[in-house]
């Protein structure tokens, strides 16, 4: 027998090298076909992770990630679930698998198997989500929260017994269509479902005219209580046109108001630029208080005889053209009436009691001389309105917008002036005889202009000391309305009162 024929050791250890490589390569070739029964290493679905899952095991865990997990809606300091079925949240599983069992089926078996291998597993391609959601459901589900955080915003409110009011406070409000991006988006993520809802400030709105009517009925009712007299108030929000009428159609002695209606004429009257003499007079008539002289000799200056009688009616003429039915002069001032001329009548001053016992020749309301101050306003903004329409063929805004630099140069520092802030301009022209004072003006407000005209009368004598707070607080309350956006404002109201 020949000892070199039988196998030596090396022969032995490679066989049985084979046999074990051979083994392990059945046994990796085994595991490997079991995995193609699976997902592929390093396949998602939707960000999520499946490897090695069966379609059951992928579907459970697909759910468990978007349909299980709430959204975490936070509001300011709150948070609240929402609950992808109240959104109508669905998961579209047949188009999903229909594409992650084509990465499982499409790759090549020898080269899967050869990464398995390695450990170097064949690369596929991610299975984007494909998913939908009832937007109209997720604003229910909005504005069922949104019913229950958000907070109203306070207007401002009369302060009781007072002429003030109290400051309106901000709300919140839930922006639905803005929130709706970022709750979206948590939606269709697996992970961090936080979703911020966009809140507002809500402004508090201003409110109604009736709210500072009511304030001033209350006050002036009490003033005519204790003085037996008749107090006036006409408001007009030169932006809105809103207004208030408090006694506003009562006769009243046109006391120095008139003396816008002169002015007014002699604009009208004039066929070229007021002399230097002239703008001298006018400038009187606007700013002056102790003396009528300037006034007479523009009257004098509007009749081509010199008639101030005549000039007069020119003026309710006008006045009357313009819609302003209860204003007249009938003389100068400081003059009586012609012999034998009545007293016109009036819608105003034909009822059965006069209560603030108008004089003889010259009346007026506080809502005509309210209503042509807003006229004078609109011209001089390029606005047109009733002058520009009565009397086309005139420069009108030129000269409105002269009237009303003249009146503001007409300071006082009491009356209206008094309840607006120093640096305010206003444009008024201001009255008084023994029973009567009266103020008229336009206010220049930041929060927006405004007509205001006062009247108070207290028969026999009216005394100083007691209408000019008053008149100083109706104009601070109005103010304070038109104004409330300004705390400081407010704050000064109130503690004034």
């Amino acid at each position: 027998m020949n000892r070199n024929n039988a196998p030596g050791l090396g022969q032995w250890i490679t066989v049985s090298l084979l046999v074990v490589v051979s083994l392990f390569l059945l046994y990796k070739l085994y595991q490997y076909a079991g995995t193609r029964t699976t997902y592929p290493t390093g396949l998602t679905i939707g960000g999520v992770d499946v490897s090695q899952m069966t379609e059951e095991e992928a579907r459970a865990k697909l759910s468990e990630q978007y349909l299980d997990a709430p959204v975490n809606l936070l509001y300011n300091e709150e948070s609240f679930d929402l609950m992808p079925a109240q959104a109508e949240f669905v998961l579209d599983f047949d188009t999903m698998f229909a594409q992650a069992e084509k990465e499982r089926t499409g790759q090549d078996f020898w080269s899967g198997f050869w990464g398995y291998l390695w450990g170097r597993p064949f690369e596929v391609n991610p299975v984007p989500l494909a998913a939908s959601h009832n937007r109209e459901a997720l604003r229910n589900v909005l504005e069922e929260i949104r019913t229950v955080v958000d907070l109203p915003a306070q207007p401002p409110q009369p302060i009781p017994g007072s002429m003030a009011f109290q400051l309106g406070t901000f709300g919140t409000e839930t922006n639905i269509e803005a929130s709706f991006a970022d709750i979206e988006a948590a939606l269709y993520r697996n992970s961090e479902r936080d979703a911020r809802l966009v809140v507002e400030p809500k402004d508090p709105e201003r409110p109604n005219i009736n709210l500072l009517a009511r304030l001033l009925v209350n006050r002036l009712q009490v003033y005519e209580q204790d003085t037996q007299g008749m107090a006036g108030v006409f408001i007009m929000d030169l932006t809105t046109g809103d207004e208030i009428n408090i006694n506003s159609g009562e006769a009243i002695s046109a006391l120095d108001l008139m003396k816008i209606p002169i002015v007014l004429e002699t604009y009208r009257t004039l066929d070229q630029l007021p002399t230097l003499s002239q703008r001298q007079l006018i400038s009187a008539t606007l700013t002056t208080t102790a003396d009528n002289t300037s006034a007479n000799e523009l009257l004098t200056l509007l009749n081509p005889d010199g008639d101030p009688y005549q000039a007069a009616a020119q003026v309710t003429t006008t006045m009357q053209r313009l819609g302003m039915v209860n204003t007249f002069i009938t003389a100068p001032y400081d003059a009586g009436a012609p012999a034998g001329q009545r007293t016109p009548e009036t819608p105003a001053n034909t009822v059965e009691a006069l209560r603030a016992n108008p004089g003889a020749t010259m009346q007026t309301t506080a809502e005509d001389i309210g209503t042509l101050l807003s006229m004078i306003y609109y011209c001089a903004t390029g606005q047109g309105g009733a002058l520009p329409a009565a009397f086309p063929n005139q420069d009108w805004q030129r000269e409105c917008l002269e009237m009303l630099d003249y009146m503001q140069k007409n300071n006082t520092d009491n009356l209206l002036e008094e309840g607006v802030p120093s640096e305010v301009q206003i444009a008024h022209r201001q009255g008084w005889i023994g029973d009567t004072n009266v103020d008229a003006g336009i206010v220049f407000s930041p929060g927006g202009d405004y007509v205001i005209v006062e009247v108070l009368y207290k028969p026999e004598w009216l005394e100083w000391e007691l209408s000019s707070p008053l008149m100083a607080d109706i104009s601070r309350a109005a103010y304070s309305y038109f104004n409330l956006d300004d705390r400081n404002v407010t704050e000064t109201s109130a503690a004034n009162n």
